[in-house]
């Protein structure tokens, strides 16, 4: 592991939010947004970077991840598309691209919380693992695929294995998801703080753990969940994170996904995951 890498707290945002962190970051020191050291951009494929953005990112203080608003890696990749994004890819200095798997989007229309989750099986495995390889290829980027939010779970292979066969058929690298993964464990009733030893092959796979707010609650006794990237980190998010946290063994950021939330969140968020991180990596904390 990277030392100076593992330390590294990431945002995410659209391109007005990548804008707005490259001033905090750079106007003042005892900006929050000082201590971010990476950002992970989503776009559509009809956006359009401006001169300002592409100088932004040229200037090499944060490093810069690529989050397509969607592809739909479990399902049929469209070419235009396709081509379009790696025009945009071109003008900045992406390190690689981030994707959830399964299907975000119907022609037009972004199917959001109907988004449908990829059934955990060999056959899912195929589709998308020949979709990540082409994107890989056609991108000349690496590929951090995510796991999805997940509110029914079909299959028949575990979440673990199926996401470690697609890491090695597809050649790619895992973004995991703490919430959407929390959630999963929410459907199956089951234990969420139960992880993967330490000499799993997983901690070898993931270069980013995303987190952000949750909303838990039962409704007429079904555990139900839903992201709330305005919320701030509760006390189990944190805990889980630092477990994850010190089994990764090639870990280059912590993506804080926190769209919509109050400054006041923000900076209670950056400020627990900095807490959490010093305590798993002591030697290495720095102000």
């Amino acid at each position: 592991m990277d030392e100076i890498k593992d330390m590294c707290i990431g945002v995410s945002g659209d391109i007005e939010k990548l804008r707005f962190v490259y001033h905090e970051k750079n106007k003042d020191r005892n900006s929050i947004f000082h201590k971010i050291g990476h950002f992970s951009l989503g776009a559509r494929v009809w956006d359009e970077f401006d001169d300002e953005i592409v100088a932004m990112a040229n200037m090499g203080n944060m490093t810069i991840s690529f989050h397509p608003v969607d592809i739909n890696f479990s399902g049929k990749l469209i070419k235009e598309e396709m081509l379009r994004l790696k025009k945009l890819i071109k003008k900045l200095p992406i390190s690689y691209l981030e994707e959830d798997i399964g299907i975000w989007r119907c022609g037009d229309l972004f199917l959001g919380p109907h988004q449908t989750n990829p059934v955990l099986n060999e056959e899912s495995i195929l589709v998308t693992a020949k979709n990540i390889l082409f994107a890989r290829e056609f991108f000349e980027k690496e590929i951090a695929l995510e796991n999805p939010p997940v509110y029914s779970e079909l299959g028949d292979i575990n979440f673990w294995d199926y996401y470690i066969k697609l890491c090695e058929e597809s050649k790619a690298y895992f973004a995991f998801d703490l919430g959407h993964y929390i959630g999963y464990c929410r459907t199956l009733e089951s234990d969420a703080t139960v992880l993967p030893d330490m000499d799993n092959v997983i901690w070898d796979k993931i270069i980013t753990i995303h987190i952000s707010g949750m909303k838990k609650w039962k409704w007429r006794g079904v555990s139900v969940w839903l992201d709330q990237h305005s919320d701030p980190f509760d006390a189990d998010l944190i805990s889980l994170y630092k477990q994850c946290k010190s089994r990764c063994k090639r870990l280059e950021n912590t993506l804080l996904e926190q769209e919509g939330a109050s400054h006041q969140v923000e900076k209670l968020n950056i400020n627990s995951i900095w807490e959490a991180i010093y305590e798993t990596s002591p030697r290495f904390a720095y102000e």
